[in-house]
C-alpha cells in the first residue's frame, strides 16, 4: 500500500493536477466528527480555490464542492455564499467555464467585503432534474446533502450563523436558493435569486405529484418565511425560458402585497451567463450590506484575483 501511495503521488505531480480534493464528507453526524477545514490547501494554479468532496446520505457517492476563500483569517464572522447551479450543470462548469470564483476574487480584490464562496453539486443518482430538493421516494436527498453534509464540510469548526450565511443561484439554482432559504430561514439569512422561478417545475418528479410535497416546496406559498430573510432578485429583459419568464416580477408583487422588503432589478440580457455575470456585482453588494451590519470583516487591499478582472 505504501508503494501504491508513492506511485499515486508521483503520477499526480506528473499530470499537474490543478485541484486538491479532500474527502472531508465521509463522516455523518455532527460537525465535531468531521476533519478540520484547514486541511484544504489551495492549489497554486488557482489561488484561494480548493475542491472538497462530501458523501451523499443515500447513494454514498462522493460529490464535489468547490470552495474559494479570500486571503483573510477564517472565522465565524467571515460570510459564506452557497451558490447553486442550474440544470444541466455542475460545480466544475460554474468554476471552469463561467468563471464564478474568478469574479468573486475580482470583487474582493477591488475592495468588496470579503466572503467565502462554496459551489456544491446538486445532481443526483435517480433524477436528471433534482430542483435542489429531497425526492419524496427518498432516492435522492439533495436538500439533506446540502444542509447536513456540505455546510459542515465547508465551514468546519467555524460554523456560521444565518446572518453570515447566504444562498444564491441561477435558473433552477435561483428556484432552489429561494426555496431553501424560505424553508430554512434559521440557516440562511440572505438569498440572491438570479432568473429564478417560484412555483414548482418538476420534470423528473422529485415531488411525485404529491400535493403536500409540492406546496411545501413552493416559495410563492411560503411568503411568511420571507420576512426573516434578506432577498435580492433579478430578471433578464429578454428572458425566453417559459418556466421563468415573468416569475421574478410575479414573486416581487406577492412580496410587496405582504409588505415583505426585497430588492428587485431587471436589466438587459437573456437566459445565459453573460447576463448572470452582469448581475453579480450588484448581488454581492446587496449581500455585503447585510454582512457589514452583522459585523463581517471589512474590505482588504489585495492583488487582483486569478483573472485580474471579472469574467
Amino acid at each position: 500500500m505504501a508503494g501504491l501511495s508513492v506511485w499515486a503521488a508521483t503520477l499526480a505531480a506528473a499530470l499537474g493536477i490543478a485541484y486538491l480534493t479532500v474527502n472531508v464528507g465521509l463522516y455523518h453526524g455532527s460537525a465535531a466528527t468531521r476533519r478540520p477545514r484547514d486541511v484544504d490547501t489551495p492549489s497554486p494554479a488557482r489561488p484561494g480555490l480548493t475542491r472538497i468532496t462530501v458523501t451523499d446520505p443515500v447513494d454514498h457517492k462522493a460529490y464535489g464542492v468547490y470552495v474559494w476563500r479570500p486571503d483573510v483569517p477564517e472565522t465565524r464572522m467571515l460570510p459564506v455564499l452557497y451558490f447553486l447551479h442550474g440544470v444541466p450543470s455542475d460545480p466544475k462548469t460554474l468554476i471552469d467555464d463561467e468563471g464564478l470564483a474568478k469574479q468573486v476574487a475580482a470583487y474582493v480584490a477591488k475592495g468588496g467585503t470579503p466572503f467565502e464562496l462554496a459551489v456544491p453539486d446538486g445532481n443526483g443518482s435517480h433524477h436528471d432534474d433534482t430542483e435542489w430538493a429531497n425526492a419524496v421516494d427518498g432516492s435522492d436527498r439533495i436538500e439533506d446533502r446540502l444542509l447536513d453534509e456540505v455546510i459542515p464540510a465547508v465551514e468546519g469548526r467555524h460554523r456560521r450563523d444565518a446572518a453570515h450565511r447566504a444562498i444564491g443561484g441561477f435558473s433552477m439554482g435561483g428556484y432552489g436558493s429561494m426555496n431553501l432559504a424560505l424553508r430554512h430561514p434559521d440557516v440562511f439569512g440572505a438569498v440572491m435569486s438570479i432568473s429564478g422561478y417560484f412555483h414548482v417545475d418538476d420534470p423528473s418528479h422529485m415531488f411525485g405529484d404529491q400535493a403536500a410535497a409540492i406546496t411545501a416546496n413552493r416559495p410563492d406559498q411560503n411568503i411568511p418565511a420571507a420576512r426573516r430573510v434578506r432577498i435580492f432578485m433579478s430578471a433578464a429583459e429578454d428572458e425566453d425560458n417559459d418556466v421563468i419568464k415573468g416569475e421574478p416580477e410575479r414573486f416581487k408583487k406577492l412580496l410587496d402585497a405582504a409588505g415583505v422588503p426585497a430588492v428587485f432589478e431587471e436589466r438587459p440580457g437573456g437566459h445565459d451567463w453573460d447576463y448572470v455575470r452582469s448581475v453579480l456585482p450588484d448581488a454581492f453588494g446587496f449581500l455585503a450590506q447585510g454582512w457589514t451590519k452583522a459585523g463581517a470583516p471589512g474590505p482588504v487591499n489585495t492583488a487582483p484575483g486569478p483573472s485580474g478582472s471579472p469574467q
